[in-house]
């Protein structure tokens, strides 16, 4: 009887291991854990071509471009021009008394994160008064396809037939990121009291946020020459620039606020003194001339680290992955075939719109240019 006893208890402890490997619940890493490493085994990731499609040509000199939310595209034209394309048809919706001398008109557009409710809008550009050009941000009321009110809330910027900056962002925290060049005067870069090479930041009325780097001061960043390209990214909401160097040395830089990024003072990539922030990359001895650039969304996991900046003088669009604050990969998507590239601007899908500059005076146009592009990612088999 006690051998029984015995084995019926042997039993219905093996019984009771048997059903508690199956009742608990097996720890398996999260899918951002598991591909932390890229190499790792856990999940393998998909993997992408690029492909490249032509939506509309005929466009002159777009320079910056904002998605609304029923999908239609906001393009701003350098010539003064506010244009509306709802997928289908395009047609100018405003045009705006621009001074367009070289590199200055109307640049950057910016929808109010709460654009659905009080439809505002803002737009950078360069003017002429007194003789002298100038740089402004106006906010207006979009509606019916109508620029109605407007608002200054930003003026005075010196401007000048170069380096005009003009990208405007609203942030994650919904306030509005002015990117403003040195209007070719380059000291004006290193003089904290101006807001000319600069990164300023504002709130959606133009005034000064309470927790800028310097209390009462529009300026969140100091030592750009002509930034050009303004994105956060998909995951961490660090902020990256675009700007373009002096001879080759371009640069895109990891933004933080209160730093000061060398212009002039430190030329050509070397940042021997302290109290600068070096680039994140730098393009060396080659001219990128970049200009806009955007992280490309979470829609698709495997490309949460990725951004995209298109290439003025060297027509190139390129495909970076930011992992930890460092440059993982880098690829060239685009390499001459549109001509030169400016405005990025990501659709939410995982494809981003591209336009082109070949009309700007910097090479020769072909008959359909300029051209409004998508990049879409394919999954390869």
């Amino acid at each position: 009887m006690k051998d029984v006893s015995i084995w019926w208890w042997n039993f219905a402890v093996l019984l009771l291991l048997l059903l508690g490997s199956q009742l608990t619940p097996s720890i398996q890493p999260t899918k951002q854990e598991a591909t932390s490493n890229k190499s790792g085994p856990l999940y393998k990731e998909k993997q992408f071509t690029w492909e490249t499609k032509v939506l509309l040509t005929g466009l002159d000199i777009p320079w910056d471009l904002a998605q609304l939310p029923d999908g239609g595209l906001l393009i701003t034209e350098r010539t003064g021009k506010l244009k509306l394309w709802d997928t289908k048809t395009v047609q100018t919706v405003a045009e705006l008394p621009v001074a367009t001398v070289s590199e200055s008109g109307l640049t950057g557009i910016a929808l109010h994160p709460k654009f659905p409710e009080n439809h505002w809008l803002y737009l950078y550009y360069t003017y002429r008064t007194g003789g002298e050009l100038k740089n402004k941000v106006v906010r207006y009321v979009f509606e019916n396809n109508k620029l109605t009110e407007n608002k200054t809330i930003l003026d005075g910027l010196a401007g000048g037939q170069i380096h005009n900056g003009g990208r405007l962002r609203f942030g994650p925290d919904d306030l509005l990121y002015v990117l403003t060049g040195d209007a070719a005067r380059p000291a004006l870069a290193q003089d904290p009291k101006r807001l000319e090479g600069k990164i300023l930041r504002l709130k959606d009325d133009g005034s000064v946020p309470d927790d800028n780097p310097t209390k009462g001061s529009l300026v969140y960043t100091l030592g750009h020459r002509n930034p050009q390209g303004l994105t956060w990214h998909s995951l961490t909401e660090e902020m990256y620039a675009t700007e373009h160097g002096e001879t080759a040395n371009d640069e895109l830089n990891a933004i933080q606020p209160g730093q000061n990024y060398g212009w002039p003072t430190a030329k050509r990539g070397a940042l021997d003194h302290t109290g600068f922030v070096a680039p994140l990359l730098g393009s060396g001895d080659e001219t990128w001339a970049p200009s806009g650039i955007d992280f490309v969304g979470l829609k698709i996991w495997e490309l949460r680290y990725t951004a995209i900046f298109a290439g003025l003088r060297s027509q190139k669009l390129q495909k970076i992955e930011i992992i930890d604050g460092k440059i993982a990969s880098q690829e060239v998507l685009i390499d001459k075939t549109y001509g030169r590239l400016r405005a990025v601007l990501a659709k939410g899908d995982g494809s981003v719109y591209v336009t082109t500059s070949n009309r700007d005076g910097r090479t020769n146009p072909q008959a359909d240019d300029d051209r409004l592009l998508i990049v879409t990612p394919v999954e390869k088999n």
